[in-house]
């Protein structure tokens, strides 16, 4: 995170920070702006929202106090919409590409001055459209270490690094026990995302089930839906022991009751369901890829293994499961990472990067 000291006292000083987010379903990102919008309200910050009007973020966060909401058409050209609707404004903050966009165009219409996150951890597409765009910002942030690198090294400029939060909620002790028991006993391994193979890697997951066959036995609970649910399905169907379960509210009553997560990504900006197991004390086993590496040391924190090997993934899982001192190392370590990585820190970190913006 950036090492600069914010000031909450000077928070009042900053007017309102207008947070934009115009993605049509509820992913990480929006989960990462429902937890600072909430963190920075405890601050005394006064926010507003810019968002579609069918987003889920209007019911996360209804009743956030010194927090206006402003909504645009589902199908709205986010370019042109909403830029009388926000009202003034002191800064935007883009937590996605439409909302960059958008930032842009108010920035060219009213002057505002504007932050945008990155989380993808892939170059932009170089234009002039792109160029423009991180130009005319006033401040850029990335939710990784390599998402920074690769910034500065297309735009030549100052790339601030701001970590996803774990979310505060708590799990269900008796709940989890409730799906131990519904999934058969045997130690539980969860993967939690959308069912997008190219992205989050799952076949890796079920390959690396079958290699284990019966070496150990596994429950394993897919959480999430997607594109490729059904090559999935198909890929696991001669392992009874392989589960998907679609979205569930409670996903932190199932890494409570799981004994590690299972993280395979292909490419990830940072990976912030990491931090709501490691919080949950459920050890990690996830590629080394993108941004992950910032949060897992291999044998500190978590386990590191090369994306899409299910050898790779089987042995460490294995290792993970039959060695208790191992466990508990990487256990401990977990929970020292996701207790740096509060929501009220990440509020802390963007507040220094506001006060630091030219007006």
């Amino acid at each position: 995170m950036d090492e600069r000291q914010a000031t909450p006292s000077g928070v009042a000083a900053l007017g309102t920070i207008a947070h934009v987010n115009l993605a049509r379903g509820f992913r990480g990102g929006e989960r990462q702006t429902e937890l600072l919008v909430k963190a920075l309200s405890m601050l005394g910050a006064r926010q507003a929202l810019l968002c579609r009007d069918h987003s889920p973020l209007l019911q996360r966060l209804a009743g956030t106090p010194g927090l206006a909401v402003a909504t645009i058409p589902e199908r709205a050209d986010p370019r042109i919409h909403g830029h009388l609707a926000i009202g003034a404004v002191a800064l935007v903050h883009a937590h996605e590409a439409h909302a960059a966009h958008w930032a842009l165009a108010h920035r060219l219409l009213r002057g505002t001055p504007y932050l945008i996150t990155r989380r993808v951890d892939e170059r932009v597409r170089n234009s002039a459209f792109n160029r423009l765009l991180y130009r005319q910002a006033a401040a850029v942030a990335a939710v990784s270490s390599p998402i920074a690198v690769t910034l500065q090294g297309q735009f030549g400029r100052e790339v601030f690094t701001v970590h996803d939060a774990a979310s505060p909620g708590a799990a269900n002790p008796q709940e989890a026990e409730r799906i131990r028991a519904r999934l058969g006993g045997d130690p539980l391994i969860v993967q939690v995302g959308a069912l997008v193979d190219r992205h989050k890697g799952q076949s890796t997951l079920i390959e690396a089930v079958r290699q284990l066959g019966g070496r150990l036995r596994v429950q394993v609970a897919l959480l999430g839906s997607g594109e490729d649910e059904e090559e999935l399905r198909a890929r696991a169907r001669d392992l009874p022991n392989v589960s998907f379960l679609g979205f569930v509210p409670g996903v932190a009553d199932y890494l409570a009751a799981a004994s590690a997560l299972a993280y395979p990504s292909r490419h990830e900006g940072l990976g912030s369901t990491l931090l709501e197991a490691m919080a949950a004390g459920c050890p990690v086993v996830a590629s080394a890829v993108g941004g992950i590496p910032d949060l897992v040391t291999d044998g500190v924190s978590g386990l590191l293994v090369p994306p899409g090997d299910p050898a790779a993934l089987a042995q460490a899982l294995q290792r993970l499961l039959t060695d208790p001192a191992l466990r508990e190392q990487v256990i401990r370590g977990g929970q020292a990472v996701a207790a740096t990585h509060r929501p009220e820190d990440m509020a802390r970190a963007y507040l220094s990067i506001y006060q630091g913006m030219p007006r």
